[in-house]
């Protein structure tokens, strides 16, 4: 009986191949690996629309990383008229105020027609990827910001808040000891 339960297993089994979406397996990435900030920042130009997925590693303990200030890009420009993603020659550039920082050109994308650039992104930069598809003649520039140059909106609301409640307390109490001084004046003079 257990025999040919496996046996009835085995020849309905299926092969399940993992895959990736845009650079990274998706089957439980974001629920086991939290501590990595991760951002998706989209771009058009022309029929194809260009996503760029960014990993700055800015939120984990920089002393515990070989290279703290290490960003990874993953870059797939998708032809929304050929329903297909480019998997063509490129030139991807990562553009510090319009001035190329990180420069690669590549004959294809690495794996999965997913482009990579990767290396040192100082906090205080104004950024943007700029992706050639040298095959269309087509150049698509999309800004981004590292999680660390972010505005914390949290922070200035409860800082707002605390000192609007402080300035609160300081009239009231000013108030009230204007009041006690007329009170205390009425019956001396009464």
């Amino acid at each position: 009986m257990r025999i040919l339960a496996l046996l009835s297993l085995m020849l309905t089994a299926t092969v399940c191949d993992a895959h990736h979406f845009k650079g990274l397996p998706h089957y439980g990435y974001f629920e086991h690996y939290p501590q990595i900030p991760q951002e998706e920042f989209i771009g058009h130009r022309g029929r194809y629309e260009v996503s760029l997925v960014l990993y700055d590693f800015q939120g984990l303990r920089q002393s515990d990383m070989e290279q703290p200030d290490d960003a990874r890009i993953f870059v797939i420009a998708f032809d929304l008229l050929d329903n297909q993603v480019y998997g063509g020659p490129a030139l991807i550039e990562v553009l510090d105020d319009g001035v190329p920082m990180l420069s690669d050109r590549v004959a294809g994308p690495k794996e999965e027609n997913v482009y990579q650039i990767h290396g040192a992104l100082p906090v205080g930069g104004d950024y943007a990827l700029r992706l050639s598809l040298l095959d269309e003649d087509i150049v698509a520039t999309i800004p981004f910001r590292l999680s660390s140059q972010k505005i914390h909106w949290g922070r200035w609301i409860v800082s707002a808040l605390v000192v609007l409640v402080l300035i609160a307390g300081i009239g009231a109490r000013r108030e009230r000891v204007i009041r006690d001084r007329r009170d205390a004046h009425r019956s001396v003079s009464a």
